[in-house]
């Protein structure tokens, strides 16, 4: 076979894997949220994160998120060894740290939820899904415990309104209740349970949070 053919259908065969990879619904973010969700990064995840974690994530969020919206990177161990961090242990021109240091920070990344694997690696590297701070339930955790101790740093607005969203999303876990699908607070919208018709009030007991496909398909809208 014309070598040149095979190498086409081997790059048609990755390109439908990872298609096929992506998680249903994830369909990336836009420049206008970039700042919210650095600010969330920065609040949120670092603070969790050891300063070789941070390090890494950063450099994936750079080129995947910050970079096109997208938050799917394709990325090999030896490129993370050349352009994240140094070794603090030779001193060697190059000063690369080890495939294992690299190896052991990638799987704690994936173990707090901050990256996900989508595939087995290849000659191009692993194919890795970056997740941002909504998305991620340690960064939740550390977010509802950090703003019921220092609420004074988060000013609310709309008398009440935002507030009232934010606790709903935070209490759902940025889950639809409806498909069960996992949304960012840029993704999630609000229902009532029981519309205002029906005797509903606007009371964080009576929303949930909701996708915008069945926030659609639903009787009662409140995005």
């Amino acid at each position: 076979m014309n070598p040149r053919v095979e190498k086409i259908r081997q790059l048609l065969s990755e390109l439908e894997s990872e298609v096929a990879a992506r998680p249903r619904g994830d369909l990336g973010f836009s420049a206008l949220e970039l700042p919210d969700i650095i600010g969330e990064v920065v609040d949120d995840l670092q603070p969790i994160l050891t300063a070789h974690d941070a390090a890494f994530y950063w450099f994936l969020f750079r080129h995947s998120i910050a970079k096109d919206g997208n938050p799917q990177i394709r990325v090999s161990h030896s490129t993370l060894r050349r352009a994240v961090v140094k070794s603090s242990y030779t001193d060697a021109e190059e000063n690369m740290i080890s495939f294992g240091k690299v190896q052991d920070t990638l799987r704690a990344l994936e173990e707090i939820g901050a990256i996900q694997k989508l595939g087995e690696p290849n000659r191009q590297g692993t194919l890795y899904r970056v997740l941002i701070p909504d998305e991620i339930e340690a960064c939740r955790r550390f977010r509802a415990q950090r703003m019921a101790e220092e609420t004074e740093l988060f000013p609310l607005s709309d008398n009440g309104a935002h507030k009232r969203r934010m606790q709903v999303f935070e209490r759902d876990g940025y889950r639809c209740r409806r498909c069960d699908k996992q949304l960012t607070r840029f993704t999630a919208t609000m229902d009532y349970m029981k519309s205002p018709e029906e005797g509903g009030d606007e009371s964080a007991e009576n929303l949930v949070t909701t996708c915008a496909e069945c926030n659609t398909r639903g009787p009662n809208k409140l995005s």
